[in-house]
């Protein structure tokens, strides 16, 4: 279409006169991608460059601390990729690179008859053999420094519980039933009797029926998932993986929270300390992506050197971390650097607590889904 044919046409989007190739009310293109492929793949690339050069530019300005928050909040947005939507984009891509190349290796806690605690005879093999998969749990976790403590918390509690149930065995002071071969995520007394989700169920004072209905069944989720999974510690930590995001969404504005309460006596607004959370997450995104992929290369390569150079890295990433909130801090709302340093302290020691909680939430709502 000619500007010549586009200043006698009318606007398909609201029918407005046009004047050009663009709509001056509605800003829709006087091509139709529908009919012209040349015009299709012009409208893709040009779409894909345009925000391809922002995600570049909003992820080179991350890399520096302060520098993209103290942007924005001063009123530089265009040219940056809006601190919401970066975070949604960078948490989905670093699960989904998390769940793809971390992965750590199954441990057998099973009551099968080849199992170490099918074939022990006596208490003392049964924590033998429970000190030996503990010590195999311990390993893996000091070569998966990337994977988080949650799934392996969980593989030592299966350990654990079955390693107990044995005992009780060899003692004579409990049965093996199917529930406790590995471990079980809820198995607490309801009213003096065995908790079931369908004949004795929780039922918490005051809460509605929907709420009891929906806190019964996810226990009981939990018991079946801990069935399923065993001591495959990967399961865990897929499961786990795959619930931290939309814990993190929850922890985003509760993080703002406690930066409006440090700053308090500041003029600045809630929405404002919620950009500077927003774009302090996006940066613990950028190196938990990192962190993956050097755990994912590692893995996959199996090399000894680059093993060694890997831990090197993994330091490297997670030393910069509290240096670049703590200048990010100070360079966004300036002030007395002493005064900066304690605030950052009281925020940090608030945010590990969150975090302990998000991430125990994680583990619980990833195993009982």
């Amino acid at each position: 279409m000619s500007s010549t044919d586009s200043a006698h046409a009318a606007c398909e989007n609201c029918d407005t006169a046009l004047q050009g190739h663009y709509c001056h009310r509605c800003g829709q293109s006087a091509h139709n991608p529908l009919k012209h492929v040349g015009h299709a793949i012009e409208e893709v690339f040009e779409s894909f460059w345009h925000l391809d050069g922002r995600i570049f530019r909003t992820l080179r300005d991350l890399w520096v601390p302060g520098r993209i928050a103290l942007n924005y909040l001063k009123g530089r947005r265009v040219g940056y990729v809006q601190p919401l939507r970066l975070f949604v984009i960078l948490t989905l891509f670093t699960f989904f690179i998390g769940k793809l190349f971390v992965h750590v290796g199954d441990i057998n806690v099973g009551g099968s008859s080849g199992s170490a605690y099918a074939r022990a005879t006596t208490v003392k093999q049964v924590e033998a053999a429970r000190a030996a998969q503990l010590a195999l749990i311990n390993q893996q976790q000091a070569n998966s420094p990337a994977t988080g403590n949650a799934g392996f918390a969980m593989a030592r509690a299966a350990v654990n519980a079955t390693a107990a149930q044995r005992k009780a065995e060899l003692t004579g002071t409990g049965k093996q039933t199917a529930t406790t071969e590995h471990g079980t995520f809820f198995s607490h007394n309801v009213n003096g009797k065995p908790w079931n989700a369908d004949t004795n169920p929780i039922v918490v004072a005051g809460w509605p029926r929907f709420a009891n209905t929906w806190l019964n069944k996810r226990l009981d989720n939990g018991n079946a998932n801990i069935q399923r999974m065993g001591g495959k510690t990967d399961l865990y930590m897929q499961a786990i993986l795959t619930a931290l995001p939309g814990a993190l969404f929850f922890l985003m504005p509760v993080f703002a929270l406690v930066l409006r309460i440090a700053y308090v006596p500041r003029q600045t607004g809630y929405l404002e300390h919620l950009v500077v959370a927003l774009y302090s997450h996006c940066w613990l995104m950028m190196v938990l992506l990192a962190t993956f992929l050097v755990a994912g290369i590692n893995s996959a390569i199996a090399s000894p050197t680059f093993a060694a150079v890997s831990q090197w890295l993994y330091a490297l990433l997670w030393l910069a971390v509290p240096v670049y909130l703590l200048w990010m801090q100070q360079r966004v709302y300036g002030g007395n650097k002493a005064l900066t340093v304690i605030r950052y302290l009281a925020i940090g020691g608030v945010y590990l607590f969150l975090v302990s909680f998000v991430v125990m939430y994680a583990a619980l709502a990833g195993i009982s889904a």
